[in-house]
């Protein structure tokens, strides 16, 4: 093998030992538990008529969406059985997608198995998180940008969703685990992870279905995807921080 091609592909893995955990970003829950509200309500968050508020959620690797449930639901997605919300004044679900042992394992990846889900097709998950609070305490440690889409693009974004996993007998997206921090589920998804289709690419697929135009070559990178999304209306919200009052345990189911 060519010297240059061997140690171009030993920083490759090497880089991608760091990569692989973040793709199934596991944050600690602070102690403290949410606010209860005086009602439940399945409300969305107050936006302009016609608009509702989508979220891009990411780390220095990883990105993830946060939308309304309900609007997803109204629109024709279909979802896991057995999604329970905690209780809170809002339904919003967290979703990403990535490499299966990444996100199944409780690990840090091998050399090989990073080789492996980079070169060769390897399986992949989806991850759906119910959550019912403000997504910026919930995922406190992240970067977060917010942007109001046409309503209308639910339908366009619950297709593309629904087209990802793969259905049980029952017409349901089929579960094989739960996920990675909160109270929701891992999805069999029917797409092949592998490099230069990561992450990222399947975050920029769903944005793409929200409306907006993804260079996916430029949407590899965590900062590739969110310049463009930046150019096209999303705000930064959130810069992340180290600690929260209510952080993750809002994803955390209420006592019955």
């Amino acid at each position: 093998m060519n010297r240059s091609i061997f140690i171009r592909l030993l920083l490759l893995v090497g880089s991608s030992l760091f990569f692989f955990p973040s793709c199934a970003v596991r944050m600690p829950s602070p102690a403290a538990p949410p606010p209860v509200a005086n009602e439940r309500t399945m409300a969305m968050e107050s936006t302009a008529q016609g608009k509702v508020a989508v979220y891009l959620i990411a780390d220095s690797l990883h990105t993830s969406l946060a939308v309304p449930y309900d609007w997803l639901l109204d629109h024709g997605y279909k979802p896991p059985r057995g999604m329970k919300f905690p209780q809170g004044p809002m339904r919003y679900v967290v979703m990403s997608w990535g490499d299966r042992v990444a996100y199944v394992q409780r690990r840090w990846l091998r050399p090989g198995e990073v080789f492996h889900a980079l070169c060769m097709p390897s399986d992949s998950v989806t991850e759906i998180i119910p959550i019912s609070w403000k997504v910026e305490e919930v995922c406190f440690q992240q970067r977060i940008y917010r942007k109001e889409i046409s309503r209308h693009q639910g339908r366009a974004l619950a297709s593309f969703l629904n087209s990802s996993n793969r259905m049980d007998e029952s017409g349901s997206p089929r579960i094989i685990g739960s996920s990675t921090w909160g109270q929701g589920y891992l999805l069999d998804c029917h797409y092949s992870y592998y490099f230069p289709r990561i992450c990222n690419v399947w975050t920029g697929q769903s944005l793409e279905a929200c409306g907006l135009n993804i260079s996916m070559k430029s949407a590899i990178s965590a900062n590739g995807l969110i310049r463009q999304a930046e150019k096209q209306g999303f705000v930064l919200i959130h810069e992340g921080e180290k600690s929260s009052r209510f952080g993750r345990n809002a994803a955390k189911p209420a006592n019955p």
